[in-house]
């Protein structure tokens, strides 16, 4: 599912690039995520988080259909159970397939496409009460989202990350796996996007 994921998502990039009006810019923003948990062994509340790192947008004159890709660094929190709180850190590679209406001085955009995330942060999370959440270094999600546009050069908007992968793994006290114990991470973004 990874490779073909990646593949649909570099050929994209590479047909539009062919085609399109390149422009780079940053993007910055604000995360709302929460770790959801299959079993109530850990009660996870909504935490917040940044984002920021460089972007590209490629989109084809006319029609409004394009692409774009970021190069994130990812700062979140997790808070698990009474007491544990940890601070995640991720590089984040979202590639997005959009569509833009609207001429350049205001209009809307949709994208949607596959995240890919690598944890850079310790693994691991000890719970009082005597658990241990160990976090994947490799995740994968599918973005869906939409924005404004406006004055050329801003982009403001918002989107929801699907987790199409666990986001870790909770062993007992005996060090087993706990197979029936899935961690996975939703996050709704707010993003501001700037355009050379």
């Amino acid at each position: 599912m990874k490779r073909f994921l990646t593949f649909i998502a570099a050929s994209v990039v590479a047909a539009t690039m062919t085609y399109a009006q390149t422009h780079f810019g940053v993007e910055a923003g604000a995360s709302i995520n929460k770790m959801s948990f299959s079993k109530d062994v850990y009660k996870s509340d909504n935490c917040s988080g940044f984002f920021v790192g460089p972007k590209l947008k490629a989109t084809l004159p006319v029609v409004g259909l394009g692409v774009d890709a970021a190069l994130l660094y990812v700062q979140n929190k997790a808070t698990v159970g009474e007491t544990e709180k940890k601070h995640m850190s991720y590089i984040r590679v979202p590639v997005n397939l959009r569509w833009e209406i609207g001429p350049d001085e205001f209009g809307i955009y949709v994208a949607t496409g596959p995240q890919w995330d690598w944890y850079v942060g310790n693994s691991k999370l000890y719970t009082s009460e005597g658990l241990k959440a160990t976090f994947e270094h490799n995740l994968i999600s599918w973005n869906v989202g939409a924005g404004l546009r406006l004055l050329k050069h801003l982009e403001l908007g918002a989107s929801y990350s699907i987790p199409l992968s666990k986001a870790g793994k909770v062993r007992d006290y005996y060090d087993q796996v706990a197979d029936d114990i899935d961690i996975k991470n939703k996050e709704w973004q707010i993003r501001v996007n700037y355009f050379f």
